[in-house]
């Protein structure tokens, strides 16, 4: 161990160990005549002053991954719950992704008005699974029909 940096890495590893945190101001004292073992500390586990105290389960973290070690029976629960993250987030996305969701409220006119979704309607998400893109054909007969009723309404003025 002549190498200094070596010498520190130890030095710092078993000063470390041996760390208790401070000791408590006032000591609680127990009457002699009573038998048994009594030792106050100070739990500085949530204490923001003292750098990483290193008490196990003290926080959600240390608390789940703390005996992973030789806890193999819970690896799939972890990779299922992963899964259903990833299924949760893009269940959400498609679902923001309709038309049906108005978000922007900038615009005057609704997410489903014809002339705001006449470029794109059949680019939005209709089914969560569609390989064959079934669902995202341009429907012209309808795009006829729609410029033609919103014509008739403005004619009306009730548009």
């Amino acid at each position: 161990m002549s190498n200094p940096g070596m010498q520190r890495l130890v030095l710092v590893r078993f000063s470390s160990a041996s760390f208790q945190g401070p000791k408590a101001a006032k000591q609680v004292t127990v009457d002699s005549n009573i038998s048994g073992f009594f030792k106050y500390e100070r739990d500085i586990s949530r204490d923001s002053r003292y750098a990483n105290p290193q008490k196990p389960g003290d926080t959600p973290t240390r608390f789940l991954v703390r005996k992973l070690g030789h806890a193999y029976e819970l690896y799939p629960l972890f990779v299922l719950t992963g899964w259903w993250f990833v299924v949760f987030c893009y269940a959400v996305y498609i679902s923001f992704e309709k038309i049906e969701i108005w978000l922007d409220r900038s615009q005057e006119k609704a997410p489903w008005d014809w002339e705001r979704i006449r470029g794109n309607y059949w680019k939005k998400p209709t089914l969560a699974f569609d390989p064959q893109g079934v669902t995202h054909q341009r429907i012209e007969l309808m795009e006829v029909l729609q410029d033609e009723m919103v014509e008739a309404a403005k004619q009306r003025g009730t548009r």
